[in-house]
C-alpha cells in the first residue's frame, strides 16, 4: 500500500468511526501527496459530491508552507453555533477574517485582482482539531493531509469595507468566557490578509476546482491557535468589522 493510500484510509476510518487514529507507518513525501490524500478523503465521505468546494481555508506564514483545504458546506455555520457533543477532537480556536468573492478567480490572479474580487468581509472563527491520536507529533504534511486541521468555519455578520483598513493597525481580541486570551494589533502573519489569495486561486485552478463568485475564503489566523476547554463560549472581535462566537 502506498503512503497516500495508507494515510487516506486511516483518515477515512477516523471520520467514519468518530475516533482519532494512530499515526501511519508510511510517510508522505510531498505537498502533492498530502493534497491527494485530501481528495481521497473528500471523495470517500462525499463532501463535494454535488460540486466543487464553495468554502476554503488558507494557512501559512512567511518562509513556511502555504496551505489550503476545501471546507464542506455542512461545516460552515453562523455565529453562535454550538459544537455538537462528540463532534470535535479538541477545540482549537483561530480568529480569522473570511471573505466572500464577487467574481471568479483563475490562475492569473494577482493581489489587485484578489482585492477587487472581495464582496464582503466577515469576522470568523476556524474550529481546528486533528484526526491523529498523536496530533502533536504529526508533521506538516500529515496535518495538511488532515484538511490542515480544519473542522468548521463560523461566520459573523458580513460587512462591506469602503476603504481597506490599515491592516498593521487592525485590532483583534479572542475571549473565552468573557476573559481576554489574546489581544493583538496587526497580527496577521503576512500583514495583508489577502496576500495568499492569488496562490489559492492558482492552487484551486490546478486542482480542477477554480474559485468562483460566492465562494468563502478564510484568510489565515490573526490569533494563532488557542485550545479551548469544553463547555465555554468563545468570542473573536475585529475592531471596526465585528464579532463572532461559538460555544464548545
Amino acid at each position: 500500500m502506498s503512503a497516500v493510500a495508507q494515510v487516506a484510509a486511516t483518515l477515512i476510518r477516523g471520520w467514519r468511526e468518530g475516533r482519532q487514529q494512530p499515526l501511519p507507518t508510511l510517510e508522505l513525501e510531498s505537498e502533492a501527496q498530502a493534497y491527494a490524500v485530501q481528495h481521497r478523503v473528500a471523495d470517500a465521505l462525499g463532501w463535494f459530491a454535488s460540486g466543487p468546494p464553495t468554502a476554503w481555508k488558507l494557512g501559512g506564514a512567511p518562509g513556511g508552507l502555504i496551505s489550503a483545504a476545501g471546507v464542506p458546506a455542512t461545516s460552515v455555520h453562523p455565529s453562535g453555533w454550538q459544537v455538537p457533543s462528540g463532534d470535535a477532537f479538541g477545540f482549537g480556536i483561530e480568529g480569522e477574517l473570511i471573505v466572500r468573492l464577487s467574481r471568479n478567480l483563475d490562475q492569473h490572479t494577482d493581489l489587485a485582482m484578489a482585492r477587487a474580487a472581495v464582496d464582503v468581509w466577515m469576522p470568523g472563527i476556524e474550529l481546528c482539531g486533528t484526526r491523529w491520536l498523536q496530533g502533536d507529533q504529526a508533521g506538516p504534511l500529515l496535518r495538511l493531509a488532515d484538511q490542515q486541521l480544519n473542522r468548521a468555519l463560523v461566520l459573523g455578520a458580513p460587512q462591506t469595507l469602503g476603504e481597506m483598513p490599515d491592516w498593521s493597525k487592525q485590532q483583534v481580541a479572542l475571549r473565552v468566557a468573557g476573559k481576554p486570551e489574546f489581544v493583538g494589533v496587526g497580527s496577521h502573519p503576512f500583514g495583508e490578509p489577502l496576500s495568499s489569495l492569488p496562490w489559492l486561486a492558482r492552487h484551486a485552478a490546478a486542482m480542477g476546482s477554480p474559485l468562483r463568485a460566492g465562494d468563502l475564503v478564510a484568510c489565515g489566523s490573526w490569533t494563532g491557535i488557542y485550545w479551548a476547554s469544553a463547555g465555554v463560549q468563545v468570542e473573536v472581535e475585529f475592531a471596526g468589522i465585528g464579532r463572532v462566537a461559538l460555544s464548545t
